[in-house]
């Protein structure tokens, strides 16, 4: 298909748009008609990551901070809470999905989600302003549970997609669920806003997480539609799948690389609005517009870029992206102009578009057939770590200075290439391209 529409485009009799509707059509609906699975796959990622996000990136800060008038360190131990008990929980869960099933985690996972938006509108906001303790006793539990519900979501809906694809195009699957994870990443604020304006004003902080629960519901509802898993040990890999699990080598090397690139985006995440607000002498505005400009090609590029992943090497993929990246990041940090930092923050995008589907797909292919969810577990356990530290380590660079957390991002970059450039040798490609 992808070679069929290339040489479309070489032909002037063709119109653009319809290469355009030919490549999309080749990107996602002949994608999903292959594999059905994905659509309720990422159904569940963009609903479920609505309702995380809403509460995460958006509802609590303004319904601590503002509404039960705590200070800082509240809203901190409540959002780390979350984050600590799902960076523990997401290799259990994991592996628990391999000998039980996806799906029962996926629905549970997603309905505990639903806890702290139920604490929230059941338990009047005067009930924690009259005794505070309550938001130990009571929202810091509610808190706990989301995180293991979130712990419960993710390795076995990443899990699911080796379930569901084969190797050949698990590139694609993975970038499928990543485009949905982003998705709803950015839906999640932005309609958390909007209900504010939607309910009465006594209740504005309280609707986002109405709009949380319902969403969580949507995506339990979704995750009962996922297909039942064959996972029994009597199962026989796959070409192009491993027989049995990698060894300590290789899992360090998939935590080392994963933790440093992790570790290098949430250093930056909380500081982008404001870097290229000071660096650029752009409004706060105009800077969220310039970040979402940026962003449009993840959500655009996503599926086709994963099609074009599925047919390349994936570990060279994996080793030239983190070069990209590095690369790229360390231009950023020596840009002063708007149209620099487009041009090296769209390269830094676009590196990110090309390793991330190759990376996941390379994890999941190194786990024999029914035991991805182990492998997905080790995963997201080293992104959860890397998540933690990296917005500790930004805070305190950016009060040194306000390209420092870029620079430690670009030297994380750095490190994670030249492990994979080391380390990652011909064990690691176990699927070849696909022929067209």
């Amino acid at each position: 298909m992808a070679g069929q529409a290339w040489r479309a485009g070489c032909d002037p009799k063709v119109k653009p748009f319809a290469l355009i509707s030919r490549l999309l059509h080749g990107a996602y609906v002949e994608v999903f008609r292959r594999y059905p699975a994905l659509i309720w796959i990422a159904g569940v990622a963009v609903f479920g990551q609505i309702a995380v996000a809403s509460i995460n990136s958006f509802a609590l800060s303004f319904y601590v901070l503002d509404t039960l008038k705590q200070p800082g360190r509240v809203l901190g131990y409540l959002a780390s809470s979350f984050l600590l008990t799902e960076t523990v929980l997401k290799l259990p869960f994991g592996h628990w999905s391999d000998l039980y099933g996806r799906r029962r985690f996926v629905v549970i996972g997603v309905l505990a989600v639903v806890v702290t938006p139920s604490v929230v509108i059941l338990v009047p906001a005067r009930t924690f302003l009259l005794a505070p303790v309550l938001i130990w006793l009571v929202l810091l539990p509610a808190r706990l549970i989301g995180g293991a519900g979130s712990a419960a979501v993710w390795p076995p809906l990443y899990a699911a997609v080796p379930d569901s694809v084969p190797p050949r195009d698990r590139g694609t699957g993975m970038a499928v669920v990543n485009s949905a994870y982003i998705a709803g990443l950015a839906l999640g604020p932005a309609l958390a806003g909007l209900t504010t304006n939607v309910l009465i004003r006594p209740l504005r902080h309280e609707a986002p997480f109405a709009l949380a629960a319902v969403c969580a519901a949507v995506a339990a509802v979704i995750g009962l539609m996922l297909p039942a898993q064959a996972m029994r040990r009597e199962q026989k890999p796959q070409p192009g799948e491993s027989e049995r699990m990698p060894g300590a080598g290789v899992i360090a090397v998939i935590v080392a690389i994963t933790m440093a690139e992790m570790f290098a985006t949430s250093t930056l995440a909380p500081y982008l609005a404001p870097f290229v607000h000071l660096a650029t002498g752009m409004s706060l505005r105009e800077s969220g517009l310039f970040l979402l400009l940026i962003g449009v090609p993840a959500g655009v590029l996503g599926v086709p870029i994963g099609r074009l992943v599925d047919r390349l090497p994936k570990r060279s993929v994996r080793q030239i992206s983190l070069w990209v990246t590095a690369v790229a990041m360390t231009a950023v940090c020596l840009s002063y102009s708007a149209i620099a930092l487009a041009l090296w923050g769209i390269a830094v995008v676009i590196g990110f578009l090309f390793g991330l589907p190759a990376w996941m797909a390379l994890i999941a292919n190194l786990a024999p057939r029914g035991k991805s969810g182990r492998m997905m577990g080790i995963f997201a356990t080293a992104e959860g770590v890397g998540s933690i530290a990296g917005p500790i380590a930004g805070g305190y660079l950016w009060d040194i200075n306000i390209r420092d957390p870029f620079w430690a991002a670009a030297a994380m970059l750095a490190i994670g290439a030249i492990i994979a450039t080391i380390f990652m040798g011909s064990r690691w490609e176990n699927t070849s391209p696909v022929e067209e």
